[in-house]
């Protein structure tokens, strides 16, 4: 129960202390990384570590979803640029992926904010960090000192989304039911100011 509770308890972290993370606590992090579940034991995945401001500004340019700028990027103290070696098995997309969440867990667990970057221009943040053709990037993971206690999201109900023996086996509740409480336009807002153009 403890560790679903600190599951429940992550946010996306947007705004941050100006505060740097400790060596030890960053390497706690990474050391949870590592140990990600992963095919065939390939662990193809690489963390590439920014911490310095320039090149946070320069990777802050790049992560954006068309015209929206994820703001916050350059702001983060820290920035983990997660990484697969596409040569490395099939599933490399997955256990990187797997290890993102374990960074995601851990930060929370010591005191720390993260939000998952999804959206970026993937051959510019490689030429930047001068990456290897045979490797992708994953997602830009932002770290530090939380600065905001966000609302938690609204989620479906377990009766929605858990099929029993086949697909139609399961009790549907509308995504409208599900996020009565917070209100969709609550959600807009929210998402309009954690992006910036």
């Amino acid at each position: 129960m403890e560790i679903l509770t600190l599951i429940k308890s992550r946010r996306s972290i947007r705004v941050y202390e100006e505060k740097s993370i400790e060596d030890d606590q960053l390497k706690i992090v990474l050391e949870a990384a590592r140990w990600a579940p992963t095919g065939a034991n390939l662990q193809p995945w690489h963390f590439i570590v920014i911490r310095d401001k320039k090149m946070r500004e320069e990777i802050g340019k790049y992560a954006k979803f068309f015209f929206l700028k994820s703001a916050h990027v350059q702001n983060a103290p820290c920035i983990i640029v997660l990484c697969y070696e596409k040569n490395k098995g099939r599933f490399g997309i997955y256990d990187a992926t797997l290890a993102g969440a374990n960074i995601l867990i851990m930060a929370q667990s010591l005191g720390l904010g993260t939000c998952w970057i999804g959206a970026f221009d993937e051959m510019k943040i490689k030429q930047l960090l001068d990456i290897p053709e045979n490797v992708a990037v994953v997602a830009l993971i932002t770290i530090g000192y939380p600065k905001e206690n966000p609302d938690p999201p609204p989620r479906f109900e377990l009766e929605k989304i858990v099929h029993y023996e086949n697909w139609h086996n399961v009790k549907e509740k509308s995504f409208v039911e599900t996020i009565s409480k917070s209100g969709p336009l609550s959600i807009l807002k929210k998402f309009f100011k954690y992006v910036s153009i």
